[in-house]
């Protein structure tokens, strides 16, 4: 690249941390391109905020749209140069040190120093904490402004033990970005234990990977297995007492002693609903009881009619989740509900396998860090859902232990913000609803006004990157997946053709023919 100056400082501007320099470059500076100045031999990247002309043309020059302002400013003599600089706002992030890392040094340029286009090795060096297929990376695509590839990479271990966000509007890409980050954590550089909560039935197309040689490596090939709604099952025996009281509401204090008393009487057993309906009306002493009946009524009403929670099949813990593995729980069958209940025992079940690891407690028991994708996460981060006091008890506490999430979610607004803000990075695409955009800017405190401003203005694929995994928020493009992306938007004109062309030939008196035939009549008359 150019290592000639772009620029030279014009002085300070509104912020200690922003400052003004003036350009004649025309296509490069766009709102968040790097640029660099030099302090002490280092170069400090800065980011473009804000361009605009310094001298426009008169109104008068521009009242006949047939004639090009610029012909008229050379037939009076004046030279065209004047009206071709530029005033660049930019903000100071700092520069990269080995010993004390991300370095901000708070010394705005001199009015008068050159300002410098950021070379792509330098952006790498300064703002990615990894390098493209390094161990523990994440590539996830390249810089927005960019005409080479800057590829743009995130820290693994920050990603799955401080939680992400992937927030946009729908038909943004968000789908589509957490299949390239399922992929990336697949490779044979991270062979991450994943699981995936999958409503729309969106990645089962990951088993691709299986015969991809890019994910194989040193005796290494990952393993996808997808669970369809017959195999999502948690075994009602299997629950502990504090995830059976949260699957039945308004329990009085009666009837919570009572189904207490029950279980503690079960707790070893492989009971069932029925068995549990039993046991209550023996250690009450009373089947008749007003209060016996409401809880059993609640019984068979929140465990007996709900399809994930069985009498005898169960999904083991260590047949989800195992490093080199993605578990795909596809739930488009199962209802809002009895999605919120799986979430909700399930994370249970794995934050206390985790706790029980890292402390050596007895029970079930995950040896290693697990990290899961939840797909419409505002079903389950809202504050009425059934999932909400575990999700924030692990995004809370879950990087103490092992076990990071990934929230996917068009409608930032519905998740709680308290969830929202323990997701320390942040992937935002195309977002348009002013409330979305309010609860970002009060829930991620790394996005400044100034990016917030970027999201209505990026189209499907592109995306602004920030939080611990990388050193300075960036704007990027997606890179291409290399699985198939299963959750393609349908093409209306396209199927209305082909049903139609299905329809014909099967003969004019089937299906449409007739309605076609009743229609041509009526309108003939």
């Amino acid at each position: 690249m150019d290592t000639k100056p772009i620029g030279l400082v014009k002085g300070p501007a509104e912020s200690q941390h922003e400052f003004r320099f003036v350009t004649p470059d025309k296509t490069r500076l766009k709102s968040g391109e790097f640029v660099y100045y030099l302090l002490n031999g280092r170069k400090v990247i800065c980011r473009v905020t804000k361009r605009s002309p310094l001298r426009l043309y008169p109104d008068v020059f521009l009242s006949k749209p047939e004639i090009a302002p610029e012909r008229i400013v050379r037939a009076l003599g004046i030279s065209t140069s004047e009206f071709e600089l530029f005033e660049v706002k930019a903000c100071i992030m700092g520069y990269y040190d080995e010993n004390l890392g991300f370095v901000n040094p708070r010394i705005p340029p001199k009015p008068g120093q050159p300002v410098f286009l950021a070379e792509g090795e330098t952006i790498q060096e300064v703002l990615m904490k990894k390098k493209v297929g390094e161990m523990g990376s994440i590539h996830v695509g390249y810089l927005l402004n960019r005409d080479e590839d800057v590829p743009v990479v995130l820290d693994t271990a920050l990603v799955t033990s401080e939680h992400m966000c992937i927030l946009a509007s729908t038909g943004s890409g968000k789908s589509y970005l957490a299949g390239v980050i399922a992929e990336e954590l697949l490779k044979p550089y991270n062979c991450a234990a994943l699981l995936i909560l999958d409503p729309h039935s969106e990645y089962a197309t990951l088993k691709e990977v299986e015969g991809l040689e890019e994910f194989t490596g040193n005796g290494y090939r990952p393993y996808v297995r997808v669970f369809d709604k017959d195999e999502i099952k948690i075994r009602l025996s299997e629950l502990e007492y504090d995830e059976l009281i949260n699957l039945l509401p308004d329990l009085t204090d009666k009837m919570e002693a009572l189904l207490k008393k029950a279980y503690d009487s079960l707790a070893g057993t492989k009971f069932t609903s029925d068995e549990l309906v039993a046991k209550v009306a023996e250690v009450s002493g009373d089947p008749k009881d007003v209060t016996v009946k409401a809880l059993t009524w609640r019984i068979r009403r929140y465990i007996q009619s709900v399809e994930v929670i069985d009498d005898y099949v169960h999904m083991e813990l260590k047949d989800l989740l195992k490093p080199g593995q993605a578990s795909i729980l596809q739930l488009s069958e199962l209802s809002d509900i009895e999605q919120q209940i799986l979430a909700s025992v399930l994370l249970n079940r794995i934050l206390n396998a985790r706790i029980n690891a890292e402390k050596g407690l007895m029970g079930e028991r995950l040896e290693y860090p697990v990290f899961v994708i939840i797909e419409e996460a505002h079903r389950f981060a809202s504050r009425d859902a059934k999932s909400y006091n575990v999700l924030k008890t692990i995004l809370a506490e879950g990087r103490k232990f092992g076990v990071g999430v990934c929230l996917i979610s068009q409608r930032p607004s519905k998740i709680d913000s308290d969830i929202l803000s323990q997701c320390m990075t942040q992937i935002i695409m195309r977002i348009v609803n002013p409330a979305d955009q309010e609860n970002i800017k009060s829930s991620v405190e790394s996005i400044g006004r100034e990016l917030i401003e970027e999201l209505p203005g990026l189209t499907k694929g592109q995306a602004l990157v920030a939080g611990v995994a990388i050193n300075s928020p960036v704007l990027v493009r997606v890179r291409r997946r290399l699985t198939s992306h299963g959750g393609m938007s349908k093409n209306a004109p396209e199927e209305w053709q082909k049903w139609l062309s299905l329809s014909r030939e099967e003969g004019p008196g089937a299906g449409v023919g007739i309605k076609q035939k009743q229609r041509r009549l009526f309108w003939d008359e």
